[in-house]
C-alpha cells in the first residue's frame, strides 16, 4: 500500500548520499523507528540469555529450536539465536558502506521523517523514513554484539560468524577515528 519500506532508505537531509536496506530488525515503543543502542542491548541479552544457558544446562531447554512462534523456528537453530540474528541483521545494515565518508562507523537510528500517527500499524505507514547520522555509541554498541555475535555463531553458521566479526573490527577502527560524533537530536 502506501508504505515505503525500509529497502531504500536515504539518509537525513544533507547528510550523506546513499541510501540502506534496513528491512530488518524490532521496531521500537510504537513509533515505527529502529534504533541500533535499544536494538544492541536487546541483542545483548538474548545472547547472554543463550550463553547463560549453555553453563545451566536444563534452563535452556525453553530457549531452543521450534520452542518459539516464530517463523525461523524449527530450524536447526536455537529460535532465541533466530530472533536475535533478525535484529543483528538490521544492526549490521546500518554500518556506513565502504568508500564513504565516515566508513564502518553506525547511524543512530532510522524514523520516520515526519512523526507517525497513532495508532497506526507499521505496515500503513506511508512517512518517508530517513538514517540518523552517525555515532560513536551506535558504532561502539555494533563493535560489541557484532563480536559477541561472531562468538556465538562461529560453530552455527561459520559465514555469519565471518561477517559479524569484520563489522565489528570496522565500527570499532571507525569508532577510534571518530570518538567524539555525539548524537543530537535536532
Amino acid at each position: 500500500g502506501a508504505n515505503k519500506g525500509d529497502m531504500n532508505v536515504p539518509c537525513w537531509t544533507s547528510t550523506c548520499n546513499y541510501s540502506l536496506n534496513v528491512t530488518k530488525g524490532w521496531y521500537d515503543a510504537g513509533d515505527h523507528g529502529k534504533y541500533v543502542v535499544n536494538g544492541g542491548i536487546s541483542v545483548w541479552t538474548l545472547h547472554n540469555m543463550y550463553e547463560r544457558g549453555q553453563y545451566f544446562g536444563p534452563a535452556n531447554s525453553s530457549l531452543g529450536d521450534g520452542k518459539l512462534n516464530i517463523p525461523e523456528s524449527a530450524n536447526g537453530i536455537p529460535d532465541i539465536l533466530d530472533e536475535a540474528r533478525w535484529e543483528m541483521e538490521f544492526l549490521l545494515s546500518m554500518q556506513v558502506p565502504v568508500g564513504q565518508t565516515k566508513a564502518g562507523m553506525v547511524h543512530h537510528k532510522m524514523h520516520d521523517v515526519g512523526w507517525t500517527g497513532f495508532p497506526l500499524a507499521p505496515h500503513e505507514d506511508s512517512q518517508q523514513r530517513a538514517l540518523v547520522p552517525p555515532s560513536t555509541a551506535a558504532t561502539l554498541n555494533l563493535a560489541a554484539v557484532a563480536a559477541q555475535s561472531a562468538r556465538i555463531w562461529k560453530d552455527l553458521d561459520a559465514g555469519f560468524a565471518a561477517t559479524c566479526l569484520t563489522a565489528a573490527t570496522r565500527a570499532w577502527d571507525a569508532a577510534q577515528a571518530n570518538p567524539s560524533d555525539i548524537y543530537s537530536g535536532n
